[in-house]
């Protein structure tokens, strides 16, 4: 720490002397000129001694500076150890004293030192270090000059925000000052040197007036979105600030980590930005909070969460119409209670929601009947013969694709219409066909599969080796395998003892069938079949090395409803020994082969496969196979009282019949009067007295022409009495609308007479 006071000591010494030759030398670089006080006057009115200097120094060290300072102006100085440099000054004119103390504040700030007054001495300090020291303050009105030394400047503001003034002028002061906001009491206090504080003033003169006026506003959202709200709102002022004419700029900022909107707008816009956004941020009648449970109905969780993770997120690059999904979006599937765990904002729930509701749906089932036979080469076994081209697949006529029989000769008929078919059958081999219901083999038509097993179960020549039926889900595969484990000797070993010991692996010897039904838009069934038939070459080997032959096939087909799927042409051998003898004498040794007989047969077999798939809407769909069935099983229960009557006759369900009722109101509306038909029939099976059926059949006997069964149908709905209360059909009661509208159809059908048909004008509203 150095101390300059305002005298020049006596120098000793040869050190003191080179000193004192410095300074000398320095004087002697300063012409102090005495001017009249005329001359005074005109040269600085503030100057009261009347003395000018000229200051010009080249490369000076900064202490020799400030002694030279303190001895001019009297002024006494502590200056720290970090004040080092060299000093360079040009003054080519004349300058007060006064003026010179200013030069030299200058020099210090330029050189990163300023002045920090204390008492009867001034501190001359890094420029860093002045705001922690005891440096001047001043309030706005009290008169400072441009100097250069650190004071403490507090501004009170009239109207801009503080915090946000305190932003506009951080670029304009250096990194040693200091701005500090105080928004309560609306004041700026600012720690710099005296003239760029006065340059501070002077900015925020102009810019602290009525008519700039934008505030930045921060409004928190307790329920929407910050992103979507900023996004609606922003759009609608921005149009409305492009018409004003004084063009005022509007900005609103989502900030998405505390779901809040940041404002920046005149005061005349906040007040309405504030209003439609608590207008918009309300809560939702749905849950609360990020975290959702779906439970699913239909669809499998598992399944479908593995669907939800694969949709298009705001961050990827897929391409469409699909909602984006904010990558923290999280969908868990919870097995135990079939339900889907979310975690998402509101909004984005929302739209999985509305995907979750179109894909959580009842899917269709497939009841599938199969028979499969083998029959001998040299049986007649001539199947739906010379199928060629038998019309449009995508009409109800059908499609054969090729023939396939046991004779070729070309004397079969077309099992479409029964006439004689003119192209030959395929070559031999494997062959498939596709029939539009039931099967014709030879000249005998079979209703179905179960018509075709009944037929030939007791013919030696045909044998049945499975019937399987299952149902199975829209899209999911179904196996059926039924067959035995068959031992094969794996290994014998001799021990010591004279003991042997074998080793057995069991192996499948089946009938493997499996079937993936997948449903279209349009009834059409596409199938994925996969059959394999192994059997054993020889039943009666009992060597341990049992020898097998196996016979499979794997196609896709499409085919309608309820047609059957023919696959044959899988020809296989079968080998067969046997032993007859006479008790006792055949097992003489030698002698017994006189009176035994030693029998091997080889027999060529063909493999006929039939599938025919049923499309099973909903469970009335089943109720409609159980009674057809049902049926079947009655027929054959004649004659039996080992299985109980109650069995097969069972109370049927009303359900069934609205359910059935609805499906073939979805056929009428796609002009599929036959099969619609058969529905309405269905349904009126279980319940003869259900309103809709009756007037929706009727609708499709006057399509038909048959106006008496139309006009008996609707006279049926209106003889039942009127519904009471809810106007639901309570027993035979019907409603006011349903009378009406089968009152409506009966008088249109009388006005048009006998000879007009009705077209279905009087069609049922969908349930």
């Amino acid at each position: 720490m150095k101390v300059f006071n305002n005298r020049i000591p006596w120098l000793h010494g040869a050190r003191s002397r080179g000193i004192a030759a410095v300074l000398s030398c320095m004087l002697c670089c300063v012409a102090v000129v005495a001017v009249s006080p005329l001359h005074a006057a005109q040269a600085g009115k503030k100057d009261p001694s009347g003395r000018y200097v000229i200051i010009d120094f080249n490369d000076v060290d900064i202490n020799l500076f400030i002694k030279y300072i303190s001895e001019l102006t009297g002024k006494n100085f502590v200056v720290d150890r970090a004040v080092k440099g060299k000093v360079t000054i040009i003054s080519p004119t004349r300058i007060s004293e006064k003026d010179a103390y200013r030069v030299f504040e200058s020099v210090l700030e330029v050189h990163g030192f300023t002045t920090v007054p204390a008492g009867s001495i001034i501190k001359i300090v890094p420029a860093v270090q002045a705001r922690s020291k005891s440096i001047a303050t001043i309030l706005r009105g009290e008169e400072t000059y441009p100097e250069d030394k650190v004071v403490t400047q507090i501004i009170p503001l009239a109207h801009s925000n503080p915090v946000e003034l305190k932003k506009l002028l951080a670029p304009l002061v250096s990194k040693t000052s200091v701005v500090i906001a105080h928004p309560e009491s609306g004041i700026l206090i600012i720690t710099d040197v005296m003239s760029n504080i006065r340059r501070l003033q002077e900015i925020i003169k102009a810019v602290d007036v009525p008519s700039i006026g934008e505030e930045l506003v921060i409004m928190p959202l307790k329920y929407a979105s910050a992103g979507n709200v900023a996004k609606s709102v922003g759009q609608l002022f921005l149009r409305v600030a492009k018409k004003d004419a004084r063009h005022e700029v509007i900005r609103i900022i989502p900030y998405e980590r505390t779901n809040s909107l940041i404002v920046f707008a005149p005061k005349t816009y906040i007040r309405k930005v504030r209003d439609l956004v608590s207008r918009l941020d309300v809560e939702m009648p749905r849950g609360e909070g990020r975290i959702h449970v779906y439970y699913l109905q239909h669809a499998n969780a598992e399944e479908l969460v593995k669907v939800l993770t694969n949709l298009p997120d705001k961050q990827g690059k897929v391409k469409g119409k699909a909602p984006p999904i904010s990558r923290d979006v999280k969908v868990m599937a919870d097995a135990e209670t079939n339900s889907l765990i979310i975690t998402a904002p509101r909004e984005e729930y929302q739209v999985l929601e509305d995907v979750i509701k179109k894909l959580d749906i009842p899917r269709r089932m497939v009841y599938m009947e199969a028979l499969i036979m083998e029959v001998h080469v040299n049986k007649s076994f001539e199947i739906g013969v010379q199928w060629g081209g038998a019309g449009n697949f995508a009409d109800e006529t059908g499609q054969m694709f090729t023939g396939f029989s046991g004779n070729p000769e070309p004397n079969q008929y077309n099992v479409l219409n029964g006439l004689k078919a003119d192209p030959p059958v395929l070559p031999a081999g494997f062959t498939f066909g596709v029939m539009k219901q039931g099967v014709k083999i030879g000249n005998v038509y079979f209703p179905n599969l179960g018509a075709v097993m009944r037929a030939y179960k007791n013919d030696s020549d045909v044998n049945i080796i499975a019937t399987p039926q299952i149902l199975t889900t829209d899209n999911k595969k179904a196996e059926i395998k039924v067959g035995e484990n068959v031992p094969y000797i794996t290994s014998k070993n001799t021990t010591t003892a004279q003991q042997d010991y074998t080793s057995y692996e069991y192996k499948d010897v089946a009938t493997t069938l499996a079937i993936t039904p997948q449903i279209n838009q349009s009834d059409l069934v596409r199938l994925e079949i996969s059959v394999e038939v192994i059997k054993l070459k020889n039943p009666n080997d009992l060597s341990g090395h049992p020898t097998t032959f196996k016979r499979s096939a794997q196609t896709t087909v499409v085919v309608h409803n309820e047609e059957t799927i023919v696959i044959g042409g899988m020809i296989g051998q079968d080998t067969s020994s046997g032993e007859y003898k006479v008790p006792l004498l055949g097992d003489i040794p030698l002698l017994g082969w006189l009176f035994k007989t030693h029998t091997n047969s080889k027999e060529k077999t063909n493999l006929f496969i039939f599938i025919t798939p049923h499309i099973v809407e909903n469970p009335a769909e089943i109720a409609k196979i159980y009674y057809r069935k049902r049926d079947v099983m009655e027929k054959i229960q004649k004659g039996s009282s080992d299985i109980p009557d109650r069995f097969f006759h069972r109370q049927p369900n009303p359900e069934h019949a609205v359910a059935l009722t609805d499906i073939g109101f979805a056929k009428l509306q796609k002009k599929e009067y036959g099969r619609a038909k058969e529905y309405f029939e269905q349904a009126l099976k279980i319940d003869p007295d259900n309103p809709y059926a009756l007037i929706n059949l009727g609708v499709v006997y006057e399509h038909e022409g048959d106006r008496d069964r139309a006009r008996s149908l609707y006279r049926k709905v209106l003889e039942m009495g009127p519904a009471k209360g809810g106007g639901e059909e309570k027993g035979t009661a019907v409603s006011g609308p349903l009378r009406e509208l089968a009152r409506e159809n009966l008088r249109h059908l009388e006005k048009n007479g006998p000879g007009e048909e009705k077209s279905g004008s009087g069609e049922e509203s969908s349930r």
